[in-house]
C-alpha cells in the first residue's frame, strides 16, 4: 500500500496554506516563474537534471529539452526524457541553447565544475541559466547525494564557467529552515513499530504532533522569518546567471 506522504498532505490543503508550509519550494517556484516570463517563445531550453519533467509545463511556449541520467530515484518515471545523458558530457553542440534550468539537481552531481562548464558550453552568449540547490538539507536519493552550496560556491562555479551572476537570493532564513525540519518531527518521535497494536496506539499522538509541527508552527515561522535579515542559515539558494561573451570572460579572469 502506498504511504501517505508529505506531498499528499500538502495536496489536501488550500493553495495559500500549502505555500506557507512548503517553504522549501517557495523560492524555487518563484525562480521558475521568472524563467517562464523571461524566456521568449520558441527559445531552446535545456532542463539539466529534469527527472520526471515536473517543471516542464513552465516551458510550454519553448522548445524544451529534458536531460537526466535516470539514476536518482528508482520510483520515478523517466520515460518522458528527451535525452538520457550524463550532464558531464552533454550530447549537444556548442551554443545550442538559449536558456538552461537546473532545479535542485546540483547536490546530486559528483563533478559540479565539469557540469557547470558544460552548461556554459551549450548556452549561447547572453543566454540565461536558472539554478537552485540546497545548502541545509538532509541526505536524499542516496548514494547520489554529494554536495551542499553556499552563495559563494554558486558564484565561484558560475564565474569560472563563463557566466556572471544576475541575481542571487536565499530560500528563506533561519525560521523557514526550522519550519522545514520540524515538519519531519513525527518520523523521529514515532518510528514505525512492528506490532499492529502499537501502530494504532500511536495514531492520536501522531495526529497531535502533525497538527503542531506540520501545520501550526510552520505557519507561525513563515511570518517570523522576516525577523532574519541576514538569512545565512537558509535552506538553499536560487540564482540567475548569464553567459558572457568570450572576451568579457577572459578580461574577468585576468
Amino acid at each position: 500500500m502506498k504511504s501517505f506522504g508529505r506531498r499528499d498532505k500538502l495536496a489536501m490543503l488550500p493553495n495559500w496554506l500549502s505555500k506557507r508550509i512548503e517553504v522549501n519550494r517557495i523560492e524555487t517556484l518563484k525562480l521558475l516563474d521568472q524563467a517562464q516570463a523571461q524566456i521568449p517563445d520558441k527559445a531552446r531550453v535545456l532542463d539539466a537534471g529534469s527527472g520526471e519533467g515536473r517543471y516542464k509545463h513552465y516551458f510550454d511556449h519553448t522548445h524544451y529539452v529534458g536531460v537526466d541520467l535516470a539514476v536518482g530515484d528508482s520510483n520515478w518515471d523517466y520515460t518522458g526524457l528527451d535525452a538520457l545523458a550524463d550532464l558531464r558530457q552533454l550530447p549537444f553542440p556548442d551554443e545550442s541553447f538559449d536558456a538552461a534550468v537546473c532545479v535542485q539537481t546540483m547536490e546530486h552531481i559528483s563533478d559540479p565544475m565539469i557540469v557547470t562548464n558544460e552548461i556554459g558550453r551549450v548556452l549561447r552568449p547572453g543566454g540565461r541559466y536558472y539554478l537552485s540547490a540546497p545548502m541545509c538539507w538532509h541526505q536524499h536519493q542516496k548514494p547520489y547525494d554529494f554536495f551542499r552550496y553556499t552563495s559563494y560556491g554558486f558564484k565561484h562555479l558560475l564565474e569560472n564557467s563563463g557566466m556572471k551572476v544576475i541575481e542571487m537570493r536565499p530560500m528563506g532564513g533561519y525560521f523557514w529552515f526550522l519550519s522545514f525540519n520540524l515538519q519531519m518531527m513525527h518520523f523521529w518521535l514515532f518510528p514505525k513499530p512492528k506490532q499492529t497494536w502499537k501502530k494504532w496506539l500511536q495514531i492520536p499522538f501522531i495526529i497531535l504532533t502533525q497538527l503542531i509541527f506540520f501545520f501550526l508552527l510552520p505557519i507561525f515561522f513563515y511570518y517570523l522569518d522576516r525577523l532574519d535579515k541576514v538569512k545565512d542559515s537558509t535552506l538553499g539558494w536560487v540564482c540567475i546567471a548569464e553567459k558572457v561573451e568570450a572576451n568579457e570572460h577572459s578580461s574577468t579572469i585576468a
